[in-house]
């Protein structure tokens, strides 16, 4: 007989058991590429990411790298991008490219059935990219219409404001092109920018699924094929001191809303505190249940959204929060956002249920990392991307298990200093 389940009982709640995170096996391949490899999960598909040096911080120019990350699977020497199109739809695949700050990655996933298919072609696609001008000039059409597009979006214009504010007018994160200047990108200049980060020395291929030592034997096979070049080089970013923090408006009349951007600078990914900052932020902004989604959505109805994040880098970091709201309400707005970051100093202001809420849905999203080979693989690969420490899981997974107010407090009277809080808004 089925069970009859009432619903108007809530189920029970269990504290999640410790987290344990798998760490990949390595092996550096004799022209220096280093291969990482990471088998599980129970369905017979695997993924192939190559991630190669240079992103949006090393570009020559703005947008070049990612334009060119974007035409790699638009066809290589051998093969139309029809002709790639066809292959990976045929061996049922499907692909991806990313583009970081200082990295560009192209994912293929497959059957394992048909690894062995696609394994040569991924190389082929990053290594002998034939950036076709036809091809070349849909896809720059294609993005200067976006940035057309973006152009006018109020929260887009707000954060271009903030980089110009808090990393300076001259910094490669702040760089953004004009749809004509994007017109003017040639084949040329991609292939010359592309071309000149394919030094295996720094370049990184993940291999993760379901995985035979022979799978992993062919991927090591072909890519200590690529040639050396010159090293690419990947000089760390370096940003401006701030001891006070600074306003600026992008007017746009024409707007029915104002996008509200606001930063502070913090620490980086490898001071002790960043983890424990990470989590005051989620509790700041970061989770729909956050301090800001409860007063300026939930309480004020000022918003549809409000998220803070920390936004990371090896020695450097910034607290950053971002909404949208008629423009008759952006000061309110504001003025509410600085409040809920000074209130959150006082251990007082946290109940035991808040803090117990933070600490369930930092281990949820951890216990989400691990649901698949991908994801996992993904976390790790963070090391490289992301300068993410050695046990950054771990470091997280003990955290939020001792969290307490006086931790978010803490964290929140150290680094929430609303003396150098950045303000950028954009609309009427």
């Amino acid at each position: 007989m089925e069970e009859i389940i009432d619903r108007a009982i809530a189920p029970d709640i269990h504290n999640m058991g410790r987290l344990s995170f798998p760490e990949a096996e390595t092996m550096t391949l004799p022209n220096g590429l280093t291969l990482h490899f990471l088998s599980g999960g129970n369905a017979d598909v695997s993924r192939i990411k190559i991630l190669l040096p240079g992103g949006i911080a090393e570009s020559p120019r703005p947008k070049l790298l990612e334009i060119a990350n974007s035409l790699l699977l638009e066809g290589t020497v051998n093969h139309s991008g029809e002709q790639l199109s066809d292959i990976i739809e045929h061996n049922g695949a499907w692909t991806g490219i990313e583009t970081s700050t200082h990295h560009s990655a192209l994912s293929v996933y497959c059957l394992n059935s048909t690894y062995r298919t696609l394994l040569p072609l991924v190389n082929e696609i990053v290594l002998s990219p034939a950036f076709d001008p036809e091809a070349t000039s849909h896809v720059v059409r294609n993005e200067a219409a976006r940035l057309e597009v973006d152009h006018h979006k109020v929260l887009y214009r707000a954060g271009c404001a903030m980089r110009n504010l808090i990393y300076g007018p001259e910094h490669p994160l702040s760089a953004v092109p004009s749809p004509e200047e994007l017109m003017g990108i040639t084949p040329e200049m991609l292939a010359e920018a592309h071309n000149a980060r394919l030094d295996p020395s720094g370049m990184h291929v993940y291999i993760s699924g379901l995985l035979s030592d022979s799978m992993i034997n062919e991927a090591a096979g072909i890519f200590s094929a690529i040639p050396s070049h010159n090293p690419y080089p990947l000089p760390p970013l370096r940003f401006p001191e701030h001891t006070s923090g600074g306003k600026t408006h992008v007017d746009m009349p024409d707007s029915l809303q104002s996008g509200v951007k606001l930063m502070i600078p913090a620490i980086g990914r490898n001071h002790p505190d960043y983890v424990p900052l990470r989590i005051a932020t989620v509790a700041l902004g970061g989770y729909f249940g956050s301090r800001l989604m409860l007063n300026i959505r939930e309480e004020k109805g000022l918003t549809y959204g409000i998220t803070a994040s920390l936004i990371g880098y090896r020695h450097s970091g910034f607290i950053s929060i971002s909404s949208q709201t008629d423009p008759s309400t952006a000061d309110l707005l504001i003025s509410e956002t600085i409040a809920e970051i000074e209130r959150m100093k006082n251990p007082d202001s946290y109940t035991a249920d808040e803090v117990n809420r933070i600490s369930r849905f930092v281990l949820s999203e951890l216990a989400g990392v691990l649901d698949t080979p991908f994801s996992r693989m993904d976390f790790l690969q963070t090391q490289v991307t992301a300068s993410t420490p050695a046990g950054y899981f771990a470091m997280q997974d003990n955290a939020a298990r001792q969290l307490t107010s006086e931790m978010l407090a803490s964290m929140a009277e150290k680094y929430f200093d609303t003396d150098r809080l950045f303000i950028a808004t954009a609309g009427k």
